[in-house]
């Protein structure tokens, strides 16, 4: 079953668009290391792998659907902020723009009529509503903590134990 042209340039934009996430993520981190908060700078790690796994979903799907795959160049991410928050307010816009890419891809595919790519793009949207969460929960409270270094310690903590996705897919699969 082939891809309808459309569709399979814009899943192939995709794949650009979520490398171009995982690079973000993985220069927030590079941020975050500069820092006394290993924690965070080990979330955003996290966050980067984890896009970059995306992008090789995109990639398999679209190989599996005998589409080609077309790389794009990746723009430079930024990679200097002000404090935790801005990073975190950085990555939520970051987690809304993805959300709001996958909503379009969505809306083609389902013009198409290609319920295959609505099956994909439903996990895709689903996994966006957990990430956006867990982005919004930490900046809510990192807000809340404000400058207090003992209570941003206590989140960065916090933050070093959060699982990435690829942590957890591979716990799950060693049981």
């Amino acid at each position: 079953m082939t891809l309808n042209p459309k569709l399979a340039k814009l899943l192939n934009e995709q794949i650009n668009n979520e490398m171009s996430s995982s690079y973000v993520y993985l220069a927030m981190s590079a941020w975050f290391e500069q820092t006394p908060y290993s924690g965070f700078a080990q979330w955003m790690f996290n966050q980067s792998r984890e896009e970059t796994m995306h992008a090789l979903k995109f990639y398999q799907y679209v190989v599996d659907r005998d589409a080609a795959v077309v790389l794009q160049p990746i723009a430079k991410p930024k990679a200097d902020f002000k404090s935790p928050i801005d990073v975190f307010e950085h990555s939520l816009k970051q987690e809304q723009k993805v959300t709001q890419q996958i909503n379009d891809l969505f809306e083609v595919a389902e013009q198409v009529k290609d319920h295959a790519s609505k099956n994909l793009l439903l996990w895709f949207l689903n996994e966006q509503m957990e990430e956006e969460k867990s982005v919004k929960d930490m900046l809510d409270r990192l807000k809340l903590a404000g400058n207090d270094p003992a209570s941003l310690l206590v989140l960065d903590r916090e933050a070093a134990q959060r699982k990435g996705a690829t942590e957890s897919q591979e716990a799950d699969a060693s049981h």
